[in-house]
């Protein structure tokens, strides 16, 4: 799993969102850095297509000037998904920062 769509999907188990609202929040978790706006759909597009996220509405309310923003969430499998890859970053974490003995 690309390290912007393991972002995505755990910013989306917190809560769902529209894509500035996960932008700003990227911006706010990355120390400021996010990807580019092509980057940034190509990874929703990805997760869309493998099923762990989904539009869950718009945030519109009421008709007005320009178009309805597309809220995000993330599925069931979405969250095996993110379970299952922060499961094994964990794993080469300990690796990494040398705290015991990682065990799969």
């Amino acid at each position: 799993m690309h390290t912007i769509l393991f972002q995505l999907l755990s910013i989306l188990r917190q809560e769902p969102a529209d894509a500035s609202a996960l932008l700003e929040r990227l911006r706010s978790l990355t120390s400021g850095s996010s990807p580019s706006l092509p980057a940034f759909y190509r990874h929703i597009r990805r997760g869309m297509e493998d099923g762990w996220i989904v539009v869950a509405g718009t945030d519109q309310q009421e008709e007005g000037p320009g178009r309805p923003r597309q809220v995000y969430r993330i599925t069931e499998s979405g969250m095996a998904a993110l379970r299952k890859h922060a499961l094994e970053l964990e794993v080469f974490t300990t690796l990494a920062l040398g705290k015991g003995r990682a065990v799969p």
